[in-house]
């Protein structure tokens, strides 16, 4: 209950009890009871709807804009390899290509009599280091060896009061990787059974999960956190493989409805022994600190109070997040990734914003391209040349694209699933700053090479017209091939004194390239780039 609301409801009370003559208050009522009632109905009331104009954004817009802490912003417009300054690359064999509703079936898939007795809880998308030996409920054996690998984790719990009072601890917990889907329901660890004794159903009125004292919840205001504001219960693995729930916790800042994080309650689910860290010094496999619904409220007032609340040129200039945030990894830790966009006129893109989940820092990145949406857009419409796609939405449909690093371009990578059984057919990759370039295929690897072709082809043509038009930027070079690699008609080089440079073309823009020169003149136009496109191209031996 909120202390604001039992001070006001004090103060009516106190108000009602007090002695008041008609002449003091200048009514003409025959009950005093009634006139002693209204005044503190009308007081306590008064009281509250004080406390709400306080909070009116209009009082606090630049606290508001500040909350969400921007420690840099970058504009990759500048930086023709700006893409690579966005994140470190993630490897295409830690990308998440399993979505949630996906994970889920195939927990389900795998439950079998454990249906009768146990639900799965709400899945938490993590990135997992662990190094553990682990043994599921119907006896087969596994290692797992993750370094920083994308997995969902969830528990089991007792679907009834009283099987949940017979037994008092639920018997496994749920893993899935992301990446390659290998679905687990773990029932030992490191030879040690799995007893989960405090889980969290958040719908107060369902029978399911732990009761009592066993509640999670229950347990943490049980155990010193009476008076604290709890939000974003999950359920994480640590590196030796054990479960533990970090458990948000919170204060009102700036006015009644706004929140901040002052830190994670990190329970252990088996023997209810309860840590506090601050953000900054929470465990290592702690991801998720930031609940994505403070994220996304303090993104929209950083794109909304830039000049304050009211705004008489019509939101020019405005900015708010795209519909939707995204979880994607990168070398520092999880983010959250939600893209930018103007709030007037055609909502043009204006770049994407990237947050960690752990501490709530954040970084802008400006840019140009297509938007979320357009990328889906492309995917569903394109026609491709290695595969038949006709995306139907009753039997096959299209994931919500996630933002990736992909051999240093800024890369939309989604799924085309069918709804039959839930299963991948197509792996579809859409770059986030030109929506002609794409690629699909039937596997990953046949998609990212699709990708990447069609991005060199429209790399190199866009730098032959330019080599058409501006002659001032040309640049000539005669250099020792040190290394050379064909990928289907593409050639890359890397020359002798241009370290860490790579050139490449096709041979169906320049036909006279040959592939067994040792030393080659070529020219291009000057860049920052580390990956060059040749305009002309002459064999030297």
């Amino acid at each position: 209950m909120y202390v604001e609301l039992v001070v006001f409801a004090a103060i009516s009370i106190f108000i009602t009890s007090l002695r008041v003559s008609d002449g003091d208050t200048g009514l003409e009522l025959e009950n005093k009871a009634i006139c002693r009632t209204f005044l503190g109905v009308l007081v306590g009331v008064g009281l509250m709807l004080l406390a709400y104009a306080y909070s009116w954004d209009n009082l606090h817009t630049q606290a508001q804009r500040n909350l969400l802490n921007v420690v840099d912003t970058i504009d990759v417009r500048k930086n023709t390899n700006g893409a690579t300054a966005a994140f470190s690359p993630i490897p295409v064999e830690k990308m998440k290509l399993v979505t949630g509703e996906v994970a889920m079936r195939k927990i389900l898939n795998n439950m079998g009599d454990l249906k009768n007795t146990y639900e799965v809880s709400e899945l938490t998308l993590q990135s997992a280091s662990v190094h553990a030996d682990v043994e599921t409920v119907d006896g087969k054996k596994y290692r797992l060896d993750f370094d920083d690998q994308l997995v969902y984790v969830g528990i089991l719990e007792h679907k009834f009061y009283w099987t949940w009072n017979a037994q008092k601890w639920s018997p496994a917990y749920v893993l899935v990787n992301a990446t390659s889907g290998d679905a687990y329901i773990v029932g030992k660890v490191n030879g040690e059974n799995i007893q989960i004794r405090y889980t969290h159903e958040a719908d107060p009125f369902s029978t399911s999960g732990a009761n009592w004292g066993y509640n999670l919840e229950r347990h943490l205001r049980q155990n010193g956190y009476a008076d604290v504001i709890l939000d974003d219960f999950n359920f994480e693995i640590d590196e030796n493989g054990r479960p533990f729930a970090p458990v948000t916790t919170m204060k009102k800042v700036i006015d009644m409805f706004t929140y901040d994080v002052t830190g994670v309650a990190v329970v252990d689910v088996q023997t209810g022994d309860i840590k506090w860290y601050t953000p900054q010094d929470a465990p290592k496999f702690v991801n998720r600190i930031y609940p994505e619904w403070l994220v996304y409220e303090r993104i929209i007032n950083w794109g909304e109070y830039p000049n304050g609340y009211f705004h008489w040129d019509s939101n020019e200039g405005l900015l708010q997040p795209c519909a939707g945030m995204d979880i994607v990894q990168t070398k520092s830790g999880c983010c959250y990734y939600v893209g930018i966009q103007a709030k007037t006129g055609t909502f043009d893109t204006e770049g994407y914003m990237l947050v960690d989940i752990r501490t709530g820092v954040a970084t802008y990145y400006k840019r140009d391209g297509i938007s979320e949406a357009e990328a889906v857009r492309v995917l569903r419409t394109n026609t491709y040349d290695n595969i038949s796609i006709q995306v139907n939405d009753s039997i096959l449909r299209l994931t919500e694209p996630v933002f990736y690093n992909i051999e240093g371009m800024n890369t939309f990578f989604a799924t085309f699933v069918a709804n039959a059984d839930l299963t991948v057919k197509y792996y579809a990759f859409c770059s986030a700053d030109s929506k002609d370039v794409v690629g699909v295929g039937k596997t990953l690897e046949e998609a990212k090479a699709a990708y990447v072709d069609s991005y060199h082809k429209h790399i190199a043509v866009k730098a032959s017209k330019l080599q058409t038009t501006d002659k001032r930027s040309e640049v000539t070079l005669e250099a020792v091939v040190l290394e050379k690699v064909q990928e289907g008609g593409a050639y890359y080089f890397r020359l002798e004194g241009q370290e860490g440079k790579t050139f490449y073309t096709y041979a169906s823009i320049i036909p006279e390239v040959r592939w067994s020169a040792k030393k080659i003149k070529i020219t291009y136009n000057k860049t920052d780039a580390k990956l060059i496109a040749i305009s002309s191209y002459q064999g030297l031996d």
